[in-house]
């Protein structure tokens, strides 16, 4: 079906494979992945081929796809153990935090041991600090796949393994700054790497209400630790898809805690899914609070289990993804988890991962894009068997098609936005003006603009702007002249823009309509103003229906937004789909009306300027979204209408 061949197409824009070179990584068992900035580092592993364990450290170049083998300098620390299997966080964007997993152990009868070590490696100087560690109360037990995750200056490990492969039930928290243990509490769950994740909630993302009185502290919580069992009523699911928060408050605050979420998946064969948050406080007084999430999943489709999961938060998702193995199927499945409502929905890949060996999924960022290393020549089942990982290939999925994607961060406070604005509205602070389109003037202050919109102080300094006492006649001096530019937009885009430059956001009801957002991001586009471009994007992707569909869809492809382009024409395409499904629907009800006979006699005259039911015209909306998705070639190429006296 030309559908089903349109969106293939649209999956290889997604999904796309590049090829490695340089100093390529050897097969490795338990190896760690992160990112960051435009690098993949990965360290440590176990090699398949001499089952040797390494702490070699590799980094991947994802400008050029170059891998390189880093060789510490002499007045880096010593390197930290080999190991395999252990846990490795990114720190301030900087550090590599690297926790735990398997070393060799000459003393050990199995010759293996597992670690509860801590070793830094920062990415600026890609040196390594190895800190001597006093023990105390709080240290954790050794252990192999834990998992961990970054919550300020505080790494916070959960779960692993031993020696012996049992469970460790506790959880410990790490002080980045002050180098020790500072907690340790139970957790009566099992989570490991094979089949659990561990992430941050960033700052301003918004949490389901169901949620809020445990992560205010609220409740029977005396004892400093709380776990709660949340059954699911009538009332949560009622309930259930409310913010604790609305979005323009969410995106300008910054919340107290950052919450851990914990998912898991296990028993493959029936697979039973659990979602935790982990509410640590990190003052004076420690304590910790647990919430049981896992009944107010929903979602018309859920994960299938997923071996070796990673996870990441993005914007206001929890993008999960793993290994799936069944009888029918091996591949690579990546998921998004809406964390206002707690609905799954999958990221639609295309064919890419149902061939190959791919491994291991990272979270690149700034490029909203998921990384899959891999092999596609190998077969996956053959090497998970093996907990083999390949690094020849990596598959990029831009997740920012699906609406996952880094939210735009708060450059002021609503204070400051408000004063702004108040600055905008008051014309005695102003010495210049800007015409419009209709020759509306809009007093403003120079100084505000040059300073914040670069083109303004470029043309101030390249241009003599218009006085107007000069072109009037008047004999007002040249300090009391007011200058002005000529701005030929409509004076609606103009206001928009302006409250944008004097405010740094969007804030104002003005500037939330379509054909305003539409305007300004092709200004943004025009100008180079990527605040706007970031929150004009944003603000498309919330407004993105069937109906805004079109005008999005040529806005974006004008200002070289793919991915906001590419969701546009998905929701096109599905609003083309449910239109034929409506007309197909009403034909056959029309098909199954009985038709009484009539005779010549009784048969009505039906006037020429009545339509038949069947030829009754859809709605103006209808016709518009049809018209534009043929106009753009997805169901049959572009062809004129015939008209009288002409030919096609």
């Amino acid at each position: 079906m030309p559908t089903a061949m349109q969106m293939q197409s649209i999956s290889g824009i997604i999904t796309q494979v590049r090829v490695t070179s340089g100093d390529i990584p050897p097969p490795l068992v338990g190896a760690s992945t992160t990112v960051i900035d435009d690098r993949v580092f990965v360290f440590g592993g176990c090699l398949v081929s001499s089952h040797k364990v390494t702490n070699h450290m590799y980094v991947l170049d994802l400008k050029s796809f170059v891998w390189t083998r880093h060789i510490p300098s002499p007045d880096s620390d010593e390197l930290p153990s080999p190991r395999y299997f252990h846990s490795a966080n990114v720190y301030n964007n900087s550090w590599i935090v690297i926790f735990g997993g398997i070393a060799c152990s000459a003393s050990s009868g199995q010759g293996l041991c597992v670690l509860n070590s801590i070793a830094l490696f920062d990415t600026t100087k890609m040196a390594w600090k190895c800190p001597t560690i006093q023990p105390s109360l709080f240290s954790p037990m050794p252990r192999y796949a834990p998992l961990a995750a970054i919550n300020q200056d505080k790494l916070i490990v959960i779960g692993g393994q031993d020696l012996n492969n049992n469970y460790v039930n506790e959880i410990n928290v790490f002080d980045l700054q002050s180098l020790e243990w500072i907690q340790s509490k139970p957790f009566e769950k099992q989570a490991g790497a094979y089949r659990a994740v561990a992430v941050t909630t960033p700052p301003g993302t918004r949490l389901p209400v169901v949620l809020k009185d445990g992560l205010d502290g609220k409740g029977n919580n005396d004892e400093g630790d709380c776990v709660r069992n949340n059954n699911k009523t009538d009332n949560d699911l009622t309930h259930r898809a409310s913010l604790v928060r609305q979005y323009s408050q969410s995106l300008q605050a910054t919340p107290e805690h950052c919450p851990v979420y914990v998912y898991s998946n296990y028993e493959f064969a029936d697979v039973k899914r659990e979602l935790h948050l982990i509410s640590t406080s990190l003052s004076s007084s420690p304590s910790t609070i647990i919430e049981d999430c896992s009944s107010f999943i929903t979602g018309s489709t859920m994960p299938p289990g997923l071996r070796f999961p990673t996870g990441y938060t993005l914007g206001h998702h929890l993008v999960l993804a793993g290994t799936f193995l069944s009888a029918e199927a091996q591949s690579y499945s990546i998921w998004a988890l809406d964390l206002d409502t707690l609905t799954w929905s999958r990221i639609e890949t295309g064919p890419v991962f149902g061939s190959g060996s791919w491994n291991r999924g990272v979270l690149h960022m700034q490029t909203n894009r998921f990384l899959v290393l891999g092999n596609r020549d190998r077969n996956l089942l053959e090497d998970y068997n093996h907990r083999h990982m390949n690094f020849e290939h990596v598959a990029t999925v831009d997740l920012e098609a699906f609406g996952v994607y880094r939210l735009p961060k708060p450059t002021c406070s609503t204070l400051a936005q408000e004063m702004g604005l108040t600055l905008l509205n008051e014309p005695a602070v102003s010495d210049f003006q800007i015409i419009t389109r209709e020759n509306h003037r809009i007093p403003v202050n120079s100084a505000v603009l040059r300073q914040r919109w670069p083109y303004f102080a470029e043309l101030i300094c390249h241009s003599a702007p218009v006085e107007e006492g000069a072109a009037s006649g008047d004999n007002r001096t040249s300090g009391q002249s007011t200058k002005s530019v000529l701005f030929p937009y409509p004076y609606p885009v103009v206001v928009a823009l302006l409250q944008f430059i004097y405010t740094d956001n969007l804030l104002t009801a003005q500037q939330y309509q379509p054909h305003i957002l539409s305007q300004l991001l092709l200004l943004a586009d025009m100008y180079d103003l990527r605040r706007l471009r970031e929150l004009v994007t944003h603000a498309l992707h919330q407004m993105l229906n069937m109906s805004t569909a079109p005008l999005i869809f040529e806005t974006a492809a004008l200002s070289h937004q793919t991915s906001l382009q590419i969701r546009a024409l998905k929701m096109m395409i599905a609003a083309k789909r449910v239109i034929q499904q409506q007309q197909q629907q009403q034909q056959q009800q029309q098909e199954r009306l009985p038709s009484p006979p009539t005779t010549p006699q009784q048969q009505p005259q039906r006037s020429r300027s009545e339509p038949s039911t069947q030829e009754l015209p859809s709605s103006p909306q209808r016709q518009r979204a049809s018209s534009i998705i043929n106009n753009i070639g997805l169901l049959r190429p572009f062809t004129l209408r015939k008209q009288s006296g002409e030919r096609t």
